[in-house]
């Protein structure tokens, strides 16, 4: 299950390549599933932006998604985008279709709104912050959200959990090395689409 969108996996410092993991956890309330990660990534803040933002292939950095999309432009920065994923909890699968609106804010944040009527979801939001620090780019996240499918009882709230988590880390370890090999244009600054 897709967090734009955007990470988890220890309560204690982790190493994420050579960057840290500082904090995250995943709570499940009243059927949503809460996301928060506090990391520090080695690698220069533009480098991980342009990974970020790089909406039509998240696939790329997000384990869980299977294809992204922008469905349409209102204006730079402002975006309708749709991402599909696959959960499996055992024998039972199910894709999700999630379609959100994203605006990337003048203060370099980046929050997303899920589209119930367009979407697998009830409910869903993200906001995503991000910016250059001494020793690399600090990368805050908190996300929730209430998937609107059958969950199995008992163990299933759990197991998300669980899944949750380990995306979350693995989103973290691919942002960094993604943008530590990201190229660079004659310009020195980082190309805008990753695409190549």
């Amino acid at each position: 299950m897709r967090t734009a969108g955007l990470l988890v996996w220890l309560l204690c410092s982790a190493p994420a390549a050579a960057g840290t993991i500082h904090n995250a956890a995943v709570t499940y309330q009243s059927g949503s599933f809460i996301v928060e990660v506090d990391a520090l990534l080695d690698v220069a803040e533009s480098r991980a932006r342009a990974v970020l933002t790089d909406y039509q292939h998240l696939e790329r950095l997000i384990p869980a998604v299977e294809r992204s999309e922008i469905l349409n432009t209102r204006e730079p920065g402002n975006y309708r985008l749709r991402s599909v994923t696959q959960t499996c909890l055992w024998f039972y699968c199910k894709r999700l279709t999630r379609v959100q609106d994203l605006v990337e804010a003048h203060d370099g944040s980046i929050t997303a709104i899920v589209v119930p009527e367009q979407s697998d979801f009830s409910y869903g939001t993200m906001h995503l912050n991000l910016w250059q620090e001494v020793a690399g780019t600090r990368i805050l996240v908190r996300s929730e959200a209430a998937p609107d499918v059958w969950i199995p009882p008992l163990l299933g709230p759990w197991l998300i959990k669980r899944a949750l988590r380990a995306e979350a880390v693995q989103t973290v370890y691919n942002l960094e090395r993604m943008a530590a090999e990201a190229p660079l244009p004659r310009d020195g600054s980082p190309e805008s689409s990753l695409s190549h």
